[in-house]
């Protein structure tokens, strides 16, 4: 047994597959987790993170869903869509996706902080744009028009490219929730908002599914938020 084991191993690294996904290849329990790579990323202090190179999709959320651990958030699902990314989800939904999962197959996969999600998307060109007003007093203002238009249209896993570190649609129109609360002093069971990171870093108050009608704490609101997974090296 021990021996099919390695070979199976070996096979799913093979395919390129990294250790967090053996679990997965093997069948233990995470639903066409087969599919979803993890990319090593160097971290400051010689570290290192797995890293999904896409965000979860809507496929996935839907096995969630159908196993009644995460709320029905996208209905029936056309045949067109199964991989684009799974967004409109607030950190309760994040919170409720990460239990089953890590549940289902024994791993600890979790939401990068604040940080590790700059240092994964540190080859992302980053521009300055002039603000419309200096004022602190309009700094809640300072950047709406300022930034560039981003379609609101979700491309499918991949579509906005991928860094040389192989993490892909970091450039994308999908922000991401982060483990950091945007606040600080406050437990991680009592933080009222945690900071999304995209185009640009934001604050977002846990209960927001859609930052774009209403609920980003500051700057552009994002057109659509999700989220990726890690997990330590």
């Amino acid at each position: 047994m021990l021996a099919l084991v390695s070979m199976l191993k070996w096979t799913a690294a093979a395919a390129g597959l990294s250790g967090l996904a053996v679990g997965a290849f093997l069948g233990l329990g995470h639903p066409r987790l087969d599919d979803i790579r993890f990319r090593p990323v160097a971290m400051p202090g010689g570290t290192s993170l797995q890293v999904m190179t896409r965000e979860v999709t809507r496929r996935e959320w839907r096995a969630c869903a159908d196993a009644g651990a995460c709320e029905d958030l996208t209905g029936p699902i056309p045949s067109s869509e199964p991989e684009l990314p799974m967004t409109g989800v607030n950190r309760f939904d994040v919170e409720a996706y990460l239990a089953w999962t890590n549940g289902k197959g024994g791993a600890d996969f979790r939401l990068p902080t604040a940080a590790e999600w700059r240092e994964i998307a540190a080859a992302l060109p980053r521009r300055s744009y002039r603000k419309m007003f200096d004022d602190p007093r309009l700094a809640w203002a300072a950047d709406y028009g300022s930034m560039p238009a981003v379609s609101g249209v979700i491309r499918p896993s991949g579509g906005f490219g991928a860094l040389p570190n192989g993490i892909a649609d970091l450039s994308g129109n999908v922000w991401e929730w982060t483990d950091s609360c945007a606040k600080d002093g406050f437990e991680p069971s009592r933080c009222p908002a945690y900071t999304v990171e995209g185009l640009h870093e934001t604050a977002l108050p846990i209960f927001v599914r859609d930052p774009f009608s209403g609920g980003c704490a500051a700057g552009t609101p994002p057109n659509h938020v999700g989220f990726r997974l890690v997990s330590e090296d």
